[in-house]
């Protein structure tokens, strides 16, 4: 049903020379399931493992990056963080319109000095007097679907009493927030242009205490958690598109003649198509291997996901390459 959809309705080029993902496109994702994959059925979800979920992202990531990058940003760590660190209020406010599509989720770690380096997070949120809640002040930049979500998982940095510069808690935020200002709701890409990433400010927001995600001062475990489950998923994607430049490249090599033979036959390109292969056969074999370790509960697989996200956007950018080679000045 995914890959029907994609073939019938999702117009890749479009999406990439607009620079937007359109409305109905992504309403049509929801209808068929695409944004609460591995959601409980309890709350209007598949229930999917991490293994078949990773296929679909496949297929969205073979079809267009954009969408792939935007599922990934709302299911694979928007939504999976309220799912794995939710209280049974939280998921039960929010998860259901979350799986229907009828809210996005984004993930505002991102700052300035903040990213890679997710524990130097500097937006700050103080406790108020009445300890009702929390008043948040700071920017957030490079942020996936972060002027469209209606409920973002927001790091801040809280006071701690143990710690000079406090520890960072994980919020859950809504735009309707007072404070909560868009600055930049899709900032200009080279790439992945379809996505709305967003630069945000938070300005003497107010945040009340039940919409910590977690427990105070243990952000950094959400975010590093939920940073897992996305590099998963986008090693299925990068996946995804090296499987069809590969098969392109075939293709255009056995069909395309120059100088009497088909360029299938000549030695450079078969050694570019061997490659390739290899390549896409070690991208997806990594990719299952780690979420086969997450869907069996294994202890620890962060450098494994770490290794993934590294190897498989490295290789697509190669194989990626090699396929525009191939196709020479039909390439562009």
């Amino acid at each position: 049903a995914v890959r029907k959809y994609c073939d019938e309705h999702i117009d890749a080029a479009k999406i990439d020379q607009e620079a937007l993902i359109p409305d109905d496109v992504i309403a049509g994702l929801a209808k068929v399931g695409v944004l609460g994959m591995t959601v409980s059925p309890k709350y209007g979800g598949q229930g999917m493992s991490q293994q078949n979920y990773c296929r679909v992202m496949e297929v969205i990531g073979g079809h267009c990056a954009s969408t792939g990058v935007f599922v990934n940003a709302h299911h694979s760590i928007g939504l999976r963080a309220l799912e794995l660190f939710g209280t049974p209020d939280q998921k039960e406010k929010w998860m259901r319109p979350l799986a229907a599509g009828e809210k996005l989720a984004a993930f505002a770690l991102t700052e300035q000095e903040a990213g890679s380096d997710a524990g130097n997070v500097q937006t700050r949120a103080t406790p108020t007097p009445d300890g009702k809640g929390y008043i948040l002040n700071g920017t957030k930049r490079y942020i996936t679907n972060g002027g469209i979500a209606g409920v973002l998982s927001v790091m801040a940095r809280t006071p701690d009493p143990g710690s000079r510069d406090g520890k960072v808690t994980c919020f859950l935020v809504t735009p309707d927030m007072q404070g909560f200002e868009v600055i930049e709701a899709r900032m200009p890409k080279c790439g992945i242009r379809g996505t709305a990433t967003a630069k945000l400010a938070f300005r003497e927001m107010f945040v009340p205490r039940e919409n910590i995600l977690g427990t105070i001062g243990k952000g950094l475990k959400v975010a590093l958690t939920v940073l897992d489950f996305g590099r998963i998923t986008f090693g299925a994607s990068c996946t995804g598109a090296a499987k069809v430049c590969l098969e392109k490249a075939l293709q255009h090599a056995a069909t395309r003649r120059q100088f009497g033979q088909t360029l299938s036959e000549f030695q450079l390109v078969k050694e570019k198509l061997a490659t390739m292969a290899a390549d896409t056969f070690a991208m997806e074999s990594a990719t299952y291997h780690t979420a086969a370790l997450l869907d069996s509960q294994a202890e620890d697989f962060m450098l494994e996901t770490a290794m993934l996200k590294v190897f498989s956007s490295d290789q697509l950018w190669r194989i990626v390459n090699d396929a525009l080679q191939i196709h020479g000045g039909a390439g562009f």
